[in-house]
């Protein structure tokens, strides 16, 4: 029975540690993948944006340096919820801090701000419940595994795993 306990005991050890692994590696594998959202949005505005709106008092104006004291701009309009960008055209320092804004930051938004939506929430949520989902079945699983084992060993007195 001394065996049977201490068997027991590493597969749960290793099964928590398997646990652990796993969720540390979604939490990696979402963090990853937020942050290839976040390069891609924020290059389809540098590419592909040809109007920023910097003459609102309701717009914050994040001026991103590309090269020394050239910055291209991304505002977002806090009225109509919109991201929007100048493009290829880029700005020195001086004529950043003279567009008309609500608020102007000379670094990128994060990713919090700028790319991350509820529904992206959501999901990471449910990818994670997922995972450990999988992990609760196995150790009810292996619990259950146990539980017949020790009730043959107190009616037999014998052990018989077997990999079915």
């Amino acid at each position: 029975m001394e065996f049977i306990k201490r068997m027991k005991k590493r597969e749960f050890i290793e099964m928590a540690l398997k646990t652990l692994s796993a969720l540390l590696a979604s939490f990696l594998a979402i963090i990853l993948m937020e942050g290839m959202i976040y390069a891609i949005e924020l290059n389809a505005i540098y590419n592909h944006s040809t109007v920023a709106i910097f003459y609102s008092d309701k717009t914050t104006a994040y001026c991103i340096e590309q090269e020394p004291d050239q910055y291209f701009v991304i505002c977002y309009d806090e009225e109509d919820k919109t991201w929007s960008g100048t493009g290829d055209t880029l700005y020195t320092k001086e004529e950043c801090e003279n567009f008309n804004a609500k608020n102007i930051v000379f670094n990128a938004p994060s990713a919090f701000i700028f790319s991350i939506t509820p529904i992206h929430y959501v999901i990471m949520v449910l990818f994670v419940l997922v995972v450990a989902g999988f992990f609760v079945y196995r150790f009810v699983a292996l619990k259950k595994d146990y539980d017949r084992i020790i009730k043959e060993f107190n009616e037999t007195g014998t052990i018989e795993i077997s990999n079915l």
